[in-house]
């Protein structure tokens, strides 16, 4: 309760105190820099949208040190991310609302207006070359189909130039952490046919070591893409593409003896390993995006594809034999394996389409007509055995491939009208529809199939929804504006070898206030909103094939507020604060925190006419969340976290020191308990590395 009673009076509390530092320097301070979004396929000011949105520009990414999914999640408050078993398989939290293993992501993310069809394809690793990420909290159905249930995430990467530009950027940390990045723009033939290209390597050797000094955590990475621009007039057609390979360790759990331990660090609760592993994934996309300005409205086409192929090969039993595995002993001298492993591996193929007919901006009404279609196949495979103790050669005791398919296809609208000067109303609606199937076969051939546990050899559903969303934004003045809206979302059911998991449904009623104060030297953005989430889909862990089931959660309800306020501060200091905070009508979901506070100060000083001295400190802290094993409840204790960076530019030269988790607090982030074995998944420990950069 002490917890919770401070979370509630730290956010006014600093939010007065940046407006107060800000409004004594506001003669010395300059104002804050406007952000602008795509968040309803328009470019508009981030204040002028009746949204609850985190933006987050280059530069404030670049000053975080974000390089990959969590990184950037990690600054924005309400959303929260939980790492797994493998990479591809992430635990994504917005306002209360997870994900489920198998599952579809709650938030629909594109790049560059191209969707993520899994939550394998969002987690890739690394982020390369990024103008600007958009995170809209709530229901974002109408523009962003059923996959929006509690958001939208959208990633918008730097343009090809007209002008020649060169970038370069290496570092090294602990760990033996090597990353090299470079990117070339420029005009192929001026002002009509542009070109970006870029690359990405990183050689990670692990911070997470075994009790034979092995490290579990090492990553290799390599990564390109490129992007063709072509202006031709009122069309514009934009080519990218891209390629990645990893190749890191594998499941880098830890076993326990009890769930008393999980927070417990020491030479007793250091990981063993019998069988280390690899985790190998491969991913390339390509898309192809249109324009045409017809003068009355703008019509585009999104056109994008992308495969997705990984393997992991680890232990099973997460210790070194002779010990006891889901199987029963291993390792011992009567039995005949040395040693128990996991060998899964996922594929995904899909293909997306969205086609939109968007009326111009600047005038009393405005409208937007679009269509989508989506076209995934995914092949998951899960193998569980034991090496031979005699040769090593892997005996499988379940090898259980299954295929799902889904086509979805969804038609949509959305009208904006200024009843005044002051006043505009919003209104959409959409309409989303899934066939899906799923069907298990013997053995990774794919010949013979095995009827499900209700005797149809394929099982075949379709889910549909009608998704409305109403909207009444006032401007005040100029700074000031408010909103009430009314939106809903819809996830698609899924399978999880051979079992059915419902669709569900959220009804989002919310309040909101965007304001810009000061003479632009203060931003204060709050949102309170009252969500209504039906047959909430649940993934659970269990010792018997297939070791994880999903159902679904009668009706729960969540109340919940958001505040994120950005205040210039005077001689070259700006600060920003963010609070989210939900209350459920009885305990909250498996994998949910109750609240997130973020604080961030940055430090910009001119120390000579060619050199800039610029330096950021964050702190992030997320409440405590459950874990529901084996019918049982195990908390995960609630986390904190302090990041620093400091750089030194001369001209087109920086360097920089960027230290991560600087106090180096460590703890469990995931509990497992499967047949006899309970493992931790765990947080990563101080990190740091230095920076060169180049920009031409």
């Amino acid at each position: 309760m002490m917890e919770q009673a401070t979370i509630r009076l730290l956010a006014p509390a600093t939010i007065l105190c940046l407006a107060g530092v800000a409004h004594a320097q506001e003669e010395s301070g300059n104002a804050l820099e406007e952000i602008v979004v795509t968040a309803s396929k328009r470019e508009e000011n981030l204040q002028q949208v009746p949204v609850a949105i985190t933006a987050l520009s280059a530069e404030a990414l670049e000053r975080a040190g974000v390089n990959k999914l969590s990184d950037f999640i990690a600054l924005t408050p309400n959303v929260t991310l939980r790492e797994s078993y493998r990479a591809g398989e992430v635990f994504i939290t917005v306002r209360g609302i997870t994900t489920s293993q198998n599952g579809w992501s709650p938030v629909t993310y594109t790049v560059d207006g191209v969707q993520a069809t899994s939550i394998d394809a969002i987690n890739q690793g690394v982020l390369t070359d990024i103008e600007r990420i958009e995170v809209l909290k709530g229901p974002q159905g109408v523009l962003y189909g059923a996959g929006a249930i509690a958001g939208a995430i959208n990633v918008i990467t730097k343009k090809p130039t007209n002008e020649f530009q060169y970038a370069a950027k290496t570092s090294y940390g602990n760990g033996e952490d090597f990353r090299a990045s470079a990117a070339v723009s420029g005009p192929i033939l001026e002002d009509k046919v542009l070109f970006r290209i870029g690359g990405y390597h990183r050689d990670f050797g692990g911070l997470i070591e075994d009790t034979d000094g092995q490290p579990l955590d090492h990553d290799k990475l390599n990564k390109a893409n490129a992007r063709l621009l072509f202006e031709l007039g009122p069309v514009s057609i934009d080519f990218s593409g891209s390629y990645a390979d990893a190749h890191s360790g594998a499941v880098p759990y830890q076993q326990i003896n009890s769930p008393a331990f999980k927070d417990v660090f020491n030479d007793a609760t250091r990981p063993t390993r019998g069988i280390r592993g690899y985790e190998d994934r491969t991913y390339k996309d390509a898309s192809a995006r249109l324009d045409w300005d017809m003068g009355f409205a703008t019509l585009t086409s999104v056109s994008g594809y992308s495969e997705i192929e990984q393997q992991l090969y680890g232990s099973a039993t997460f210790v070194k034999p002779p010990t006891v595995s889901i199987f029963g002993p291993v390792g011992g001298p009567a039995d005949p394996f040395a040693d128990a492993f996991q060998n899964t591996r996922n594929g995904f193929e899909s293909y997306t389409q969205d086609l939109r007919l968007a009326s111009s901006a600047g005038v009393p009404l405005r409208w937007l007509l679009g269509a989508s279609y989506v076209d995934r196949k995914a092949v998951d495979f899960l193998g569980l055995g034991g090496l031979l103790t005699s040769t090593l050669e892997r005996t499988y005791l379940i090898a259980r491939p299954d295929v799902r398919n889904d086509e979805a296809w969804g038609v949509y609208g959305e009208v904006n009208y200024d009843l005044t000067d002051k006043l505009t109303l919003t209104a959409g609606v959409r309409y989303d529809e899934d066939e899906r199937d799923s069907t298990q076969y013997s053995d990774l051939t794919l010949q013979t199939r095995v009827p499900a546990a209700d005797g149809t050899v394929t099982q075949r559903s379709v889910d549909t929804k009608w998704q409305p969303k109403l909207v009444v934004s006032y401007r005040w003045t100029d700074d000031v504006m408010s909103y009430a809206s009314f939106t809903e979302g819809f996830r698609f059911g899924f399978y999880n070898t051979g079992n059915a998991t419902a669709p569900e449904s959220v009804k989002n009623y919310e309040l909101g206030l965007k304001s810009t104060l000061l003479e632009g030297r203060l931003r204060l953005n709050a949102a309170a909103f009252h969500q209504e989430y039906s047959d909430q889909q649940i993934s659970v862990a269990i010792d018997t094939p297939p070791f994880r089931v999903t159902s679904n959660t009668p009706e729960q309800t969540f109340d919940g507020i958001e505040l994120e306020a950005s205040a210039v501060l005077g001689a070259g200091f700006d600060a920003s604060v963010g609070v989210g905070y939900i209350e459920p009508d009885r305990e909250l979901p498996p994998g949910v925190s109750q609240y997130s506070v973020n604080l961030a100060i940055n430090q910009t000083t001119q120390i000579a006419p060619d050199w800039q001295w610029k330096s950021r400190a964050d702190y992030r802290r997320l409440g405590s969340y459950d874990n529901v094993l084996q019918g049982a409840v195990y908390s995960i204790s609630s986390s904190a976290e302090v990041n620093f960076s400091t750089s030194l530019t001369h001209g087109r030269w920086s360097a920089g020191l960027f230290l991560k988790n600087a106090f180096d607090h460590r703890q469990a982030t995931d509990l497992s308990i499967i047949g006899p074995t309970i493992t931790r998944l765990v947080n990563m420990p101080r990190s740091y590395y230095l920076e060169i950069s180049y920009e031409y």
